[in-house]
């Protein structure tokens, strides 16, 4: 089943009193790419997270989020040792200029290096399995959500090829018509400058070389053959984005090749058709895992 690779996701875990949602988005890329943002006390933890994503899936842009959600209020420590130093500095300064006042409470909880708030050290080992369970819930919500979306990229991939077969059909219909209508011309041309001096058999050797010449049976084959290996990748599971990407090269090869001999006015027409569906056939599958 096709996957896509745009997808999105989220886990909550807690660890102590503090809780964290994990969010995961993901956008296509033709390998595997991550970036990460978190606290700093993640930061060990950071490879882990990376194994983890490179284990569930193979391609894909991924963008890793690691927010607090609520958490414990951080204790609040007195330095009562910088008080001390104030209230001695400030006596200092009222003997040496002879100054009035004191320093009272207010004024020494106006200077904010007398607290300091206890951070917060990184996780212990038995923390990444919280942190584990949160990544896995939003790793299972971005595989549904590439699987969806997976969905809706195959139907329209699969209507696409009937289209092709269809041009394809237009093309090998008119083939025999456009033969036909080269020998006409050259019977009108040979008997307008020879006034009817001619063979048969040379309008017959003439029209046996132009068709040759603009013989795309053995392409028309080939075109068959990658579009049924197309719907058979479209049906495996795995990623196949790198292999139909390759097809769609194929597609574009074999349909460029009958342009290019075809001298008819309608089947040029009809492989512009086929090389703008072929386009957007590639166009899809860039999204494709």
């Amino acid at each position: 089943m096709v996957k896509s690779m745009t997808g999105w996701g989220k886990g909550d875990f807690a660890i102590g009193g503090d809780t964290f949602t994990i969010e995961v988005k993901t956008l296509n890329n033709r390998f595997i790419d991550i970036s990460a943002r978190y606290p700093e006390r993640f930061s060990p933890m950071e490879t882990r997270l990376r194994d983890e994503i490179k284990k569930a899936f193979a391609r894909g842009s991924f963008t890793v989020h690691i927010y607090p959600v609520s958490a414990e209020t951080a204790a609040l420590k007195l330095n009562v040792q910088m008080a001390r130093l104030y209230l001695e500095a400030a006596r200092e300064l009222k003997d040496a200029l002879g100054v009035k006042g004191e320093m009272d409470v207010a004024t020494l909880l106006r200077q904010k290096d007398i607290f300091a708030y206890e951070r917060k050290g990184p996780f212990a080992e038995d923390d990444w399995l919280s942190v584990r369970a949160g990544l896995v819930a939003a790793l299972e919500a971005v595989e549904a959500w590439r699987l969806k979306e997976g969905e809706a990229l195959s139907k329209d991939l699969f209507s696409r090829l009937e289209n092709l077969e269809a041009f394809l059909r237009v093309v090998e219909a008119r083939i025999p018509k456009m033969l036909e209508s080269y020998r006409e011309r050259l019977k009108c041309e040979m008997d307008r400058v020879l006034a009817g001096k001619f063979e048969d058999s040379r309008i017959l050797l003439e029209a046996a070389i132009f068709a040759e010449k603009t013989d795309t049976a053995e392409e028309a084959t080939r075109l068959k053959s990658h579009i049924d290996m197309f719907r058979k990748l479209l049906n495996e599971e795995g990623p196949v984005g790198k292999k139909l990407d390759f097809l769609c090269q194929e597609l574009g090869r074999e349909i460029n090749t009958i342009g290019s001999k075809a001298n008819d006015t309608q089947i040029t027409q009809t492989v512009i058709e086929m090389k703008g569906e072929v386009e957007k056939i590639r166009e899809q599958v860039q999204n494709v895992e």
